[in-house]
């Protein structure tokens, strides 16, 4: 009877012993897979850390962008309040040209009387000599 029951027993052992390769396999994929899992955790982790820190340093940049601009605005007022000043000043300019235009002709008539009378005063002075000094051989 012991070979009977050795050979009864036998069909158990296997079935047992494929029980167990079976729970060993799927704590092994189990195992494996809350390794991958943590790998990727860990890096999801370090991204998600790093979009944050990145998020907020945006935001600052954002922030200080917006006090420049402002900062900007006010210097781009204050230059075109100069530039609207500066072009009422220089409309009254304008007529500066016609000034200049005017004493350019006063100059011109001046230095032609000047050079008419210079040149008078030369045919008088010539005049003058001749009559001092009478032709010789007359």
């Amino acid at each position: 009877m012991s070979t009977a029951a050795s050979v009864t027993s036998d069909p158990e052992r296997p079935a047992v012993s494929s029980t167990q390769r079976t729970k060993e396999a799927k704590d092994a994929f189990t195992a494996s897979l809350n390794s991958v899992g943590a790998s990727i955790d860990a890096e999801l982790q370090s991204r998600a850390k790093n979009i944050h820190a990145n998020a907020k340093a945006l935001t600052k940049q954002e922030d200080d962008l917006r006090k420049e601009t402002k900062s900007l605005a006010k210097e781009n007022d204050s230059v075109q309040k100069l530039l609207d000043k500066t072009k009422k000043e220089l409309k009254g300019l304008d007529d500066l040209d016609d000034i200049m235009a005017n004493l350019d002709a006063d100059m011109a008539m001046i230095e032609e009387t000047l050079r008419l009378a210079e040149e008078e005063e030369e045919g008088q002075l010539a005049e003058t000599n001749a009559g001092e000094h009478p032709p010789s051989g007359r």
